[in-house]
């Protein structure tokens, strides 16, 4: 949807109330702290009031969703999220802020909201499978060399693997919906990579395609398993590739470079999701505003008081699996026992010595 036709739909709070209503609850509101369906409408605007006796509280659409506690407008909201979506290689906080006429903390912390209803609940894939690996961080640099000669004729510093860059492993079907999952990976491990084969990839219906990296090596034993030789700059042979993995690469590499220059590691799987999502839908663009809209009023936040619940990764993979997003428990207040006061006994006045 295009953002003429949104500031056209959606140019007032009640319009995008009523609109969230019926994409959240359809005909009946539901009572979102015990699941009733007895609710009555309040004289306060666009709140009602749960009858259950045990219950009783008052509750509106927005409650448990990206949109609670947030001053910023629901008009405005709804630009954001077509805005996000037309932007194929993502948009800055500082774009948004421009865009919007909000501050810079108010556009980060929404723009990371939207981006965690578009953590995709993925089945899984199947057909011709391609998978690769990634490297995001910054160019490595040269270190300054004692006679203070220019060292760009010899490049010296390594590229990929064997740097502190992070990596990232992708797994994109080829052909039938070309979907694609991405996941932030510790190490590149035979086990690990082993993981997230079976977590992903339907074996028994699949073909996989690498390139030939040492820990692919035991893929043999779990799928029908292909290899083109990038050591020997071998990049097609027939149908065996992994250009179409690579190319979703390019899109989250040019991204990061053009639109947001610096990421943190700990944020980086919320924009793997957004690259993710945007990619999975690139040919279903007309329905993905209504979707991405279904997903934001779902009763599932991740973020509370600009922090995530819980642990980054966790979040991601309890909403791949269609799970409830995790929370951590209170911490139990430990009563202290009182101190008790040393009673002091009145000092003595000394008498003053008589001369």
């Amino acid at each position: 949807m295009n953002l003429h036709s949104i500031h056209k739909q959606f140019n007032t709070p009640a319009k995008c109330i009523k609109h969230l209503e019926t994409m959240r609850w359809g005909k009946k509101p539901v009572c979102p702290h015990c699941g009733g369906t007895q609710v009555t409408k309040r004289t306060r605007k666009f709140f009602f009031r749960c009858r259950n006796k045990a219950c009783k509280k008052d509750f509106t659409v927005l409650f448990g969703t990206i949109f609670e506690a947030s001053k910023l407008e629901l008009p405005k909201w709804f630009t954001l999220i077509g805005m996000m979506l037309n932007a194929r290689k993502g948009m800055s906080a500082m774009q948004i802020q421009r865009n919007l006429g909000c501050t810079y903390k108010t556009a980060w912390y929404s723009a990371m909201r939207v981006r965690c209803a578009m953590i995709d609940e993925i089945s899984m894939l199947e057909g011709i499978v391609e998978m690769d690996e990634a490297y995001i961080g910054g160019k490595p640099r040269h270190r300054n060399s004692p006679d203070n000669k220019a060292t760009l004729s010899r490049l010296e510093t390594k590229r990929g693997r064997g740097t502190k860059k992070v990596a990232v492993v992708g797994i994109v079907e080829r052909e039938g919906k070309k979907r694609v999952v991405t996941e932030v990976a510790g190490r590149l491990t035979t086990k690990n990579m082993l993981e997230l084969l079976r977590k992903y990839v339907n074996t028994e219906k699949s073909i996989m395609m690498t390139d030939d990296a040492r820990f692919y090596a035991r893929f043999e034993n779990e799928i029908q398993h292909l290899i083109i030789n990038h050591s020997k700059k071998k990049y097609v042979e027939g149908i065996i590739h992994t250009n179409t993995i690579e190319g979703f690469w390019s899109i989250v590499k040019n991204g990061i470079r053009g639109e947001f220059h610096v990421l943190s590691r700990k944020y980086l799987p919320f924009y793997l999701a957004e690259f993710s999502y945007k990619y999975n839908r690139r040919n279903t663009k007309e329905t993905a505003f209504e979707e991405t809209i279904e997903n934001a009023v779902a009763d599932d936040k991740c973020l509370v008081d600009y922090k995530p619940k819980c642990d980054v990764p966790e979040i991601e993979n309890s909403k791949k699996a269609g799970k409830k997003i995790c929370e951590k428990p209170k911490p139990k207040r430990v009563k202290r026992k009182p101190v008790k006061k040393k009673k002091t006994k009145p000092k003595k006045k000394k008498k003053a010595r008589k001369k």
